[in-house]
């Protein structure tokens, strides 16, 4: 090969690659700008919205002004894993609160378990249960616990009157914090089902 056809070969080759600094393009660093611009001026347009969630498509249902506390989001937040969404609970595990006169009885009965717990055996509609209710007293404020057990006396088929507030404070104050109750301890204080 002459020198001449090796000049040639050298010349069509592409040049090696080097590691250079390129700048950004104007145009990645404008839309970043803008963005956050837009990202930065959306967040502060806001602040002091309630966080509905949802789209345009979706209607949000607003709880009253005077109530303030959402049954429906306790009992999701705190009691759904036991109870499930439908309050049949689990067989042989975890009660239901469907038509259970546990629950739609004398209301300082619920106030009672679900504030202070339960432990032991319970038989509901005819079926025996070993598990442990947790306490929520120290979990939920009096407003929210009357809430929680309001919702679920008058859920799914259930037809009993809303709890108020102020029979949860009377229990506080009467009971104190009280260990967890057994049927026992349960029957010799308030009057159970039958």
């Amino acid at each position: 090969m002459s020198s001449r056809d090796t000049q040639r070969a050298q010349r069509r080759e592409n040049p090696e690659p080097s590691e250079g600094q390129r700048p950004v393009p104007r145009l990645i660093v404008l839309w970043i700008g803008v963005l956050l611009l837009w990202g930065v001026g959306y967040y502060t347009w806001n602040i002091g919205a309630p966080l509905t969630g949802g789209d345009s498509r979706t209607a949000v249902v607003q709880e009253p002004a005077s109530s303030g506390v959402n049954g429906e989001k306790l009992f999701t937040t705190h009691c759904v894993a036991c109870h499930q969404p439908t309050g049949q609970g689990v067989a042989g595990t975890f009660p239901p609160l469907v038509g259970s006169r546990w629950l739609l009885s004398d209301p300082s009965l619920p106030i009672a378990i679900v504030n202070d717990g339960l432990s032991g055996p319970i038989t509901v509609d005819g079926e025996e249960y070993q598990g442990n209710m947790p306490a929520f007293g120290d979990k939920l404020s009096a407003e929210e616990l009357a809430a929680v057990l309001s919702y679920v006396r008058g859920a799914w088929d259930n037809d009993a009157a809303a709890i108020e507030p102020a029979l949860v404070k009377e229990h506080r104050e009467r009971y104190g914090d009280h260990d967890a109750w057994s049927v026992e301890t349960l029957g010799e204080r308030f009057s159970l089902p039958e």
